[in-house]
């Protein structure tokens, strides 16, 4: 969850007031802070109102369409090899102003399924993937690599020291631990990677 333009501090204190039941529309004006932002950074804290009770209801099922749909999928080396290449066509340095797989996201989740997507279609050799960090001033940088190296099955000892950057006044983010850029120093795969997603693009 992004916030932009807010502190974090301002965000804790939207958060205390809902969590009082303070209404959306309320907080807004106390902030002047749009009502969508309000209930954005407030999503996963449990309402009594109507239209967010149903609003939550459409959202969970869904999802449960998404789960079903999901379910009935298999993962073997050709599709895993095919999703990947999807993945990194979005988030990946590209040949030739890159020699190497990279794939960059802060989004933890995504990191970690692009990783196992990886490892399941192209084979890696395990002591050859690397992973480096982009962390904030206010972050804990044992705490941080300790995560990434527990949520990728990455030993620490393949981290790359990692660059650290003030954060901007005017750009926060909610539970942020770093962008993570996975590193894999093969151009052929690279060249393969970029091969299947120039193919699929022409197959849309």
């Amino acid at each position: 969850m992004i916030s932009k333009f807010h502190s974090n501090s301002i965000v804790q204190k939207v958060r205390e007031m809902k969590k009082k039941g303070i209404s959306a529309a309320e907080i807004s004006r106390h902030f002047n802070i749009s009502d969508t932002t309000i209930l954005r950074w407030c999503d996963d804290i449990p309402s009594h109102n109507p239209y967010h009770l149903y609003s939550q209801k459409l959202r969970d099922e869904a999802k449960e369409r998404s789960v079903g749909l999901v379910g009935s999928v298999s993962f073997k080396k050709e599709s895993a090899k095919i999703l990947a290449s999807i993945l990194y066509w979005c988030e990946g340095s590209k040949y030739p102003s890159s020699n190497f797989v990279a794939f960059s996201n802060s989004d933890e989740n995504l990191v970690v399924t692009f990783l196992n997507l990886f490892r399941l279609g192209f084979k890696p050799k395990e002591s050859k993937l690397k992973a480096s960090l982009q962390l904030h001033t206010t972050h804990n940088k044992e705490e941080m690599t300790s995560f990434w190296s527990k949520a990728l099955k990455i030993p620490k000892s393949q981290f790359y020291k990692p660059t650290i950057t003030k954060p901007t006044k005017n750009m926060k983010r909610r539970d942020y631990k770093g962008t993570c850029t996975i590193r894999y120093y093969d151009v052929y795969i690279l060249l393969e990677i970029m091969g299947i997603f120039e193919e699929f693009s022409k197959k849309i």
